[in-house]
């Protein structure tokens, strides 16, 4: 399939399976040496054990249908994950031996049964917490820290996008700081997917909230990062009546949105991070505080609105003024598409 085809996140989630692939490899490899057993065929079924936890992770776990097992105390978890890898151990023993043209093996591997389920279950325990570590940190971060990208700081052109809760406070008054975090959690889940699906990554969760960013040519090419703002709102609605069920309320929430260039860096000593500085993350901020005061849904900022294809949804709302930048900047009011298809849901 010709890589423009797949989208951003599709391609995010098969690199995400090459590296688990890559950890299982590595793992199998040193493992099967260890216990003088052939390499190729340890290689080769670690390689499929990896293939397919890679693929149950990031094509069930991270998606939506896996809500339920990313909500289980890690120890839960991973006695899930000890079930599907005993599955693909058995799956991938016979394959690797058929492909392998080693038939002749598997009565060994039979009488070794107890002991292969045993080793393999070990070390796939030790990469699925790898991954979990990766994912973590988020595979791109990983790597940027790794080979150095932001050692020093590089000036890119960026599109950020700022998005909280509103009426955070009356929320956590009403359901208690516990329900309100499940809430929180939930909401978080429910909107990064389609920044992520929209060529986003999300810089920082913060509270009940969060930030995330584009490069300037992923943000404006199909104007994606409106798309991904339409993808956010009716992500929630699509959500409400479960929302309205458990919590008996439905987010609303505003996003403010503003493009420019920014200076990447790593930041940090003993925990190390990639940072965003400049005015441009400052008047992202700015733009979701305006759409706050406004009683909008989303603003953006006329630097990134001038860019789009198609800006028939924005309407001029006038200037705003931003504390250390000489000159006011002008903003638009953007309606997402489910406000223009669906009645808004009540507010909180």
């Amino acid at each position: 399939m010709p890589a423009e085809v797949l989208s951003h996140s599709t391609r995010r989630k098969l690199a995400s399976v090459l590296v688990a692939m890559a950890i299982f490899a590595c793992l199998g490899t040193v493992t099967t040496a260890a216990v003088g057993r052939p390499i190729e065929l340890g290689a080769a079924n670690a390689l499929l054990i990896g293939l397919g936890v890679g693929l149950f992770e990031e094509f069930y776990v991270q998606r939506p249908r896996g809500n339920w097992l990313r909500a289980m105390h890690p120890v839960r978890s991973i006695a899930v994950y000890i079930a599907v890898i005993v599955v693909l151990y058995f799956l991938a023993v016979h394959v690797s031996h058929l492909l392998l043209d080693r038939l002749d093996d598997l009565p060994t591997v039979y009488r070794r049964l107890p002991y292969g389920v045993a080793f393999f279950t070990l070390f796939s325990v030790v990469g699925v917490l790898m991954m979990r570590v990766v994912h973590f940190i988020g595979l791109e971060t990983l790597f940027h820290l790794t080979v150095g990208t932001y050692h020093r700081p590089v000036q890119q052109r960026r599109v950020l996008l700022f998005l909280d809760i509103n009426g955070s406070t009356a929320l956590g008054e009403r359901l208690g700081p516990l329900r309100t975090r499940e809430l929180v959690r939930k909401f978080l889940s429910d909107v990064t997917q389609p920044i992520v699906d929209h060529g986003g990554d999300i810089y920082l969760y913060k509270g009940d909230g969060l930030i995330a960013t584009w490069t300037w040519d992923d943000a404006i090419r199909n104007d994606a990062i409106m798309r991904a703002v339409d993808g956010m709102f009716a992500a929630v609605m699509r959500e409400g009546q479960r929302y309205r069920t458990s919590f008996a309320a439905e987010p609303q929430f505003r996003v403010g949105i503003h493009g420019g260039e920014v200076v990447v860096s790593e930041q940090g000593d003993a925990k190390r991070s990639i940072g965003i500085f400049g005015d441009a993350i400052n008047i992202a901020a700015r733009m979701e505080e305006a759409a706050r005061a406004r009683g909008v849904r989303c603003i953006i900022s006329s630097a990134v609105a001038d860019a789009l294809t198609d800006r028939t949804s924005l309407r001029l709302l006038g200037e705003e003024r931003i504390k250390g930048i000489s000159l006011p900047i002008a903003i638009c009011a953007y309606a997402p598409t489910a406000d223009r298809n669906t009645p808004a849901g009540p507010p909180l």
